[in-house]
């Protein structure tokens, strides 16, 4: 399993599992750690880390250690530097002059790596100080009694992990000598609720993280990121927004993170993304393609309450954007709460009449 992932690192579901630590670059395998050796280690073109654990589940005693050797190696990574990173994978390489962000650029193949050589190195300084990383537990068949086990990881604070379980299906091909691989993910994947780690005088201590509307549901590091990204531009901006969308919910608003925010109406047959927020706060309200006649009262509503913005229409659609042709943006969005719920029960309405109409 080992050198599966490694060769063919899209065995993996990590796109499914969280977005943003995608496309990833397998750098080694047997990566040497203070408690033991990592089977795999992946990192992204933003310096993300994934941590793999390979096991046959009928074993008992990888049942029973499992979980317990994937925080150990969560931990040894956060012990270490970007340089003493480098060098544990120029040794399970043999290299001894490896350098992790040529590596990563060379695989990825894009013509300009999305970040330079320093930022590369302080994001994977960032994430490895953090604790920040996925934690992947491979397996030949992931048994209830293991899936439990994850859930003695709600109970501790930490490191700024998830934790998933991933199953690979081996099914052999008779006669042929081949064997098919179905990856899948458990029902009952776990990400871990994370807590506050303060060092003092180098002393870790550990907290519960304070309970928020946020923390009432099940994050992704997807998520976390695209909340930190808003956070850092105008701090409160993520507990504020889901506080609205938490508000929204009786107009049956969905919202998920992959690369972006997408917020959706759903209604019957109808899955309106009403709007598709970036990590720089700027909203795109150009994707409800389809119910072009449907959406124009509720784009003219948004129009009328966040001020500087006009109705603009596409082949497919109208949406809103500012005077100047720019995007608008969450916070225009926030500030005007009230209009903007005014605007998504107008469409509500809508798309109810026109679901019980058969139009969807």
């Amino acid at each position: 399993m080992q050198e599966l992932v490694h060769n063919c690192p899209t065995v993996l579901p990590v796109a499914e599992i969280e977005p943003a630590f995608w496309p990833a670059t397998p750098v080694c395998m047997e990566l040497p750690l203070a408690s033991g050796y990592l089977d795999n280690l992946l990192v992204t073109p933003l310096g993300d880390l994934i941590a793999v654990e390979c096991k046959l589940w009928r074993n008992a005693e990888a049942r029973r250690h499992v979980i317990a050797q994937i925080i150990d190696y969560a931990q040894n990574l956060q012990t270490m530097t970007y340089e003493g990173l480098e060098t544990a994978i120029g040794k399970a390489r043999g290299e001894r002059e490896f350098n992790l962000y040529a590596h990563v650029s060379s695989v990825i193949g894009e013509p300009e790596p999305p970040l330079d050589e320093p930022q590369f190195s302080d994001a994977v300084s960032r994430n490895l100080r953090r604790g920040r990383c996925l934690l992947v537990i491979l397996g030949d068949g992931i048994t209830e009694s293991v899936e439990s086990l994850t859930e003695f990881l709600q109970q501790h604070a930490g490191l700024h992990f998830a934790l998933v379980l991933v199953q690979l299906a081996v099914h052999d091909l008779p006669g042929t000598g081949q064997q098919i691989v179905i990856p899948s993910i458990p029902l009952r994947t776990t990400n871990i609720v994370r807590g506050i780690v303060q060092i003092d005088d180098g002393r870790a201590t550990i907290t519960p993280p304070p309970p928020t509307k946020r923390a009432q549901k099940a994050t992704t590091l997807s998520e976390e990121e695209m909340f930190a990204a808003l956070d850092r531009m105008v701090p409160g901006t993520s507990d504020r927004l889901v506080a609205f969308l938490s508000a929204c919910e009786d107009l049956q608003i969905r919202w998920e993170v992959k690369k972006t925010l997408i917020i959706r109406m759903i209604v019957g047959e109808f899955r309106v993304p009403v709007f598709v927020v970036s990590t720089d706060g700027t909203v795109d309200m150009g994707y409800s393609s389809g119910i072009k006649d449907l959406s124009r009262a509720f784009v003219q509503k948004v129009v009328d309450v966040v001020p500087g913005t006009v109705l603009r229409e596409a082949p497919k659609t109208f949406y809103a954007k500012k005077t100047d042709g720019r995007f608008l943006t969450v916070w225009e969005l926030l500030d005007n709460t009230v209009g903007i719920r005014a605007a998504l029960e107008e469409l509500n309405r809508t798309l109810v009449e026109a679901d019980a109409r058969g139009e969807a």
